[in-house]
């Protein structure tokens, strides 16, 4: 018994080979296993939500770069460009990010990648912290830059790992 109505078949999705009808879980399932690995059960669908949640994540790495390099204290010779050229990726991100439907989230990982390079290159220069002689709000400011970057880098590896989705794109769920 078909459903003419369903709307995965609607939608252009035709699983009715697979074990369970829903999905093509063989691509997941590792030859001589039953089961596909764990973190593949693991899938939000809130594509709209994801989007802005990583240009919300690159829009803080852009604001602590800006706020780094407007401070008094430069974390090792040269940072200011850098931390400016940052700031001027991330808002071009965001701006891309919100207003477009392009998939740039290889573009969010650069920044993010850049970011966590600065502050490695802090640590081995003269990073804002309380005890170099910076504020704590400079501190705090500082170590954003790297939590923010780990933040999009772990988001970016669920979403290219398929546990959740970043619009335009769907994962066609058949509820």
């Amino acid at each position: 018994m078909e459903d003419e109505n369903s709307p995965a078949l609607r939608a252009g999705v035709d699983f009715r080979g697979t074990p369970n009808a829903t999905q093509p879980v063989l691509e997941h399932i590792k030859p001589g296993k039953k089961r596909a690995p764990l973190l593949r059960y693991i899938r939000f669908n809130l594509p709209k939500t994801t989007r802005l949640l990583l240009s919300a994540v690159i829009a803080v790495i852009g604001a602590a770069s800006a706020a780094v390099a407007l401070s008094n204290h430069e974390p090792f010779p040269f940072a200011t460009p850098v931390l400016w050229s940052i700031c001027g990726a991330a808002v071009v991100f965001v701006a891309v990010g919100l207003l477009s439907s392009a998939r740039i989230w290889t573009w969010g990982l650069i920044i993010a990648l850049s970011s966590l390079l600065v502050y490695l290159g802090g640590l081995l220069g003269n990073a804002p912290y309380v005890w170099n002689g910076a504020s704590v709000v400079s501190a705090a400011i500082w170590n954003l830059t790297l939590l923010a970057s780990m933040a999009y880098i772990v988001l970016f590896c669920a979403l290219r790992y398929g546990m959740i989705v970043a619009a335009p794109d769907n994962q066609n769920f058949m509820d």
